[in-house]
């Protein structure tokens, strides 16, 4: 008669373990979330032309998120001349990365170049400038809630000011 001991029994076959990191997400996303975005060489600033909305003749951004239900937008600026673009204020926040030349606000003593990062506090007057010697400039914002243009008579109104003083609506764009 042959005799096994506990330690001799058969195994049974070894279970791998499913790594819970790798599984996309399975319960539900909170109610009223707004569908996730994604923009395919949202940086290419050479490219797709019919990307770009104009404000005027040297002036245009590309709209990459128009977000009205929660109150913010984050697009592209792009200036192809230089000059004052516009005095405004924000409500809330603007965080600002700069890709391509460089520009300036006149209340300030800092120039932003490529590469660079400028938070805007909300409430804060500021005038945009770009310098003489930039034949282009494109910057990257993420603003939240209106932006008030001061025109010459010293007052703020909500709305698109292009540097000739005329108002344009944006074009079409990812409206969520």
């Amino acid at each position: 008669m042959t005799t096994t001991s506990s330690s001799e029994q058969p195994q049974a076959p070894e279970r791998r373990s499913i790594d819970q990191s790798k599984i996309a997400y399975q319960k539900p996303q909170p109610a009223g979330m707004v569908p996730d975005v994604f923009v395919g060489s949202a940086l290419e600033l050479d490219g797709d032309e019919r990307e770009w909305v104009p404000q005027s003749d040297t002036v245009a951004f590309r709209p990459l998120v128009l977000n009205v239900s929660q109150g913010y937008y984050i697009n592209i600026l792009r200036v192809r001349s230089s000059g004052v673009l516009s005095r405004h204020r924000h409500s809330g926040p603007v965080h600002a990365f700069t890709l391509r030349g460089r520009w300036r606000y006149l209340e300030h003593d800092w120039v932003a170049t490529p590469g660079d990062y400028a938070f805007e506090p909300p409430g804060e007057t500021h005038t945009l400038v770009v310098p003489d010697e930039v034949e282009e400039m494109a910057t990257l914002f993420h603003v939240t809630g209106p932006t008030a243009r001061r025109s010459d008579t010293k007052t703020f109104s909500p709305s698109w000011s292009t540097r000739s003083g005329t108002t344009r609506q944006s074009g079409s764009a990812r409206t969520m």
